[in-house]
């Protein structure tokens, strides 16, 4: 077929109104080799053409390879692949491709398949695979194909792997028969030795088509078949046989005369099992006398004392109920503990003990099916369990249903054994490890500093209230430090921080928890175990100097406010000078205002406006302190500020109402106005000069004349004396002096 395609820079940082130091960070990266191969492998690309004859060790990781051609695993040979595998092209001319393993080669698919391809024009999906040799499977290893796995003398080992077929969607389309291709290959295992760990064989083959015509040829239904002398031992695993009784659809775990299976826990297919019991068919048969079919189920069994705690390192002893016989072992020819491979599984060389949760998984025989037992079994799946701890036994027992009950709930029992007159559970049990301190601790003279400390608890009730002091050089009666109520599960780190050591050189701090012995943890010896030394090199301060970056000088702060100071403390060659404690002061002349060593503190709210200092002065007497000056000063909003001796929200007030007024005055003026008044001819009111209508009697006025008082006469308003009657008019000059002279001050008042 054609191919297919160092510097440091340490700071001392505080919170508010502390001295914040910067600090460089060193990265460091490394160059991380990639992990060497195991092995050479002769294939680099993608798709193999024509035979691959391996006859070394080849490791193949990554890649998933067509395979146009047929893959051989000679003795000596060793094919593994590693999260990729095997895909073999074939067509209908191209049907004689296969994969085999000869006896002395091995073949391990880690996380990889083999399997057929389905893209290619006319396929063939079939691949015959031989093993003679070693086939091992693992992590998720699949093989995945239609066709034949022929085993002969050969050994199998799948861990957490599958044998199934291929997805019936993958066949749509292909013009293939779908009945004959979407199952797993036909198995036929001789002189083989088989082992399945939490795996499965899915989809056995069927063919309901063929069965349905009575001339068809070749194979209708598979079968897992054991002949010739082979074993399988299958722990929690599944393999697809069932109980159907149609023909064509029903397949079988086969052994035959020489042969047995050995299954832990196994389950089947249930899909298919028959509405009546009556029409069910053996899942397992053996094929003639002398071949056996063994099955074993869990019993997990969990001890307990009084207080309902875990009893580790109970022993389980099993018996036939109602016999006295020990629980036997049929893979391991009868005796009565389990085969090696067993106890591998279970992974604990104490199979029959209980571990640090007080529980034990023990492995029982239930069920022996054998030619003479068909349909069914002979089942004695009743034990009687007996569980001992020092001079205490308890008894307790498990039963399991009889074959046909094969669901994963009838494989395992679980049961709880209680000592209802032990007490396992210890008290605390605090202890110190001398080799979590191995360096010697370099701390400045006069300067306090942390120890990082490991609290173990090894008892089995949590510790709480627990202290840990810090005695120098061992002196009880000289503690410089302590850390107090601290609850220990089974493990606590924690901080003791020490008191500065005034003196040079080397010193000790002794640790003990529990210095004054208020946890019981059982005696002696179980104090003995408190204590542990940390070595110290005390050296003398280094020179330098403190630099404050704010507040800036001069800056102002409200009485009751947080004062932010932060800055340098830095060596005579500029470098950070970490863990030297600091004073920090506000001051007025001599008198300190405000102290503060690690936490936020307020300027008081009562302090004075004025002029004031801050000083920075760090412990070490070798090290210059700084200062800075600042301005305590209220600060108030605008409208209480004050002006001429009156806040400005007064004098706001003022200009606001002298502004009405003053509006109000020139309005009244412009819209009323003080006009001169003159008097009716009617009525003898005095009116408005200017007005056309007596706004009193209602009278019309000519314009520039007016009607007599005394003769009613028109005559112009102007003259003082009637011309007619001779009469003198009033003007109302009087009474428009007195009018004017009110306006006038109601005006004023206004303004």
């Amino acid at each position: 077929m054609p191919n297919r395609p160092t510097w440091k820079d340490r700071a001392l940082r505080l919170l508010v109104l502390s001295l914040v130091g910067p600090s460089v960070l060193l990265a460091v990266f490394a160059a991380v080799p990639l992990p060497a191969r195991a092995g050479i492998c002769d294939q680099v690309g993608g798709v193999i053409t024509g035979d691959w004859i391996i006859s070394n060790a080849q490791v193949c990781t990554g890649i998933f390879y067509t395979v146009d051609g047929s893959v051989t695993v000679m003795a000596g040979g060793n094919l593994t692949l590693v999260n990729g595998g095997l895909r073999f092209s074939m067509d209908t001319n191209h049907s004689g491709y296969s994969l085999t393993v000869n006896a002395g080669g091995d073949l391990m698919l880690d996380n990889s398949v083999v399997t057929t391809q389905t893209d290619a024009i006319g396929p063939y999906l079939k691949l015959p695979f031989t093993l003679s040799g070693h086939l091992i499977m693992k992590n998720g290893g699949a093989l995945k194909f239609p066709g034949w796995f022929n085993a002969n003398g050969a050994t199998i080992d799948m861990t957490d792997s599958t044998i199934t077929s291929l997805p019936a969607g993958d066949l749509v389309g292909l013009g293939v028969w779908q009945d004959d291709n979407d199952d797993s290959p036909v198995l036929d295992w001789a002189s083989t030795t088989a082992s399945l760990y939490r795996s499965r064989i899915e989809r056995i083959y069927e063919n309901a088509s063929a069965a349905a015509d009575p001339n068809a040829t070749g194979v209708i239904a598979g079968n897992l078949d054991l002949r010739a002398g082979s074993s399988l031992y299958a722990y929690d695993s599944y393999i697809g046989v069932d109980f159907s009784n149609i023909r064509g659809l029903h397949n079988e775990l086969r052994v035959d005369g020489t042969s047995n299976a050995y299954l832990y826990g196994g389950t089947i297919d249930r899909t298919q099992d028959p509405v009546v019991k009556s029409d069910w068919q053996p899942a397992y048969t053996p094929q003639a006398a002398g071949g056996n079919i063994y099955l074993l189920r869990w019993a997990h069994i969990t001890a307990v004392d009084s207080t309902n705690f875990p009893v580790s390192g109970a022993t389980v002893s099993s018996t036939l109920s109602p016999s006295a016989t020990p629980a036997q072992y049929p893979d391991n020819g009868f005796a009565s503990t389990p085969s090696p491979r067993t106890i591998s599984y279970l992974r604990r060389a104490a199979w029959d003990r209980t571990d640090s949760s007080g529980a034990a998984v023990i492995p029982l025989y239930t069920d022996q099916i054998t030619r003479a037992s068909l349909p069914n079994a002979e089942s004695f799946g009743n034990y009687q369990l007996t569980v001992t701890f020092g001079a205490s036994t308890v008894v307790g027992g498990v039963s399991f249903g009889a074959y046909p009950a094969i669901a994963t709930t009838d494989n395992n029992e679980y049961t709880t054994v209680p000592f209802p007159n032990l007490t396992v559970r210890t008290g605390p049990d605090l202890m110190l490890r001398q080799s979590d301190y191995p360096t010697t601790l370099t701390v400045i003279q006069g300067q306090a500093f942390p120890i990082s400390t490991i609290i173990y608890n090894q008892g089995q009730t949590p510790a709480t209230g627990v202290s840990i002091a810090g005695y120098l050089n061992g002196n009880r009666g000289n503690q410089v430090g302590l850390t107090n109520n601290l609850a220990v599960d089974t493990v606590l780190t924690t901080n003791v921080t020490i008191s500065p050591i005034g003196t040079l050189g080397a010193a000790t701090v002794e640790l003990i928890v529990d210095p004054n012995n208020v946890i019981n943890e059982g005696g002696i010896a179980q104090e003995s175990n408190n204590f542990a030394n940390v070595t110290l090199n005390v050296i003398p301060p280094p020179n330098g100097f403190v630099a404050i970056l704010s507040p800036d000088a001069g800056q102002t702060v409200d009485p009751g406010g947080v004062l932010s100071v932060t800055g340098y403390l830095r060596d005579e060659n500029a470098t950070g000078i970490e863990g030297v404690p600091l004073t920090i002061e506000l001051r007025s002349g001599s008198t300190v205002v405000a102290r503060n060593l690690t936490t936020s503190q307020a300027v008081p709210s009562d302090t004075a406006e004025g002029p004031y200092t801050v000083v920075v002065t760090p412990s070490s007497g070798s090290i210059s302190p700084d200062s800075r000056a600042v301005e305590v000063k209220k600060t108030v909003s605008f409208l209480n500020m004050g002006l001429l001796g009156l806040p400005v929200w007064i004098w706001l007030i003022i200009i606001i109402g002298a502004a009405a007024a003053l509006g109000g005055g020139t309005a009244y003026v412009k819209f009323v106005g003080l006009g001169k008044l003159v008097e009716c001819g009617e009525c003898g009111s005095f009116i408005p000069g200017d007005s056309a209508r007596c706004p009193k009697c209602g009278v019309e006025f000519e314009k520039g004349m007016a009607k007599c008082s005394n003769c009613q006469t028109w005559i112009p308003v102007a003259v003082k004396q009637c011309p007619e009657c001779g009469v003198e008019f009033a003007t109302g000059e009087v009474e428009m002096a007195d009018y004017e002279a009110q306006m006038r001050r109601q005006y004023d008042d206004v303004k």
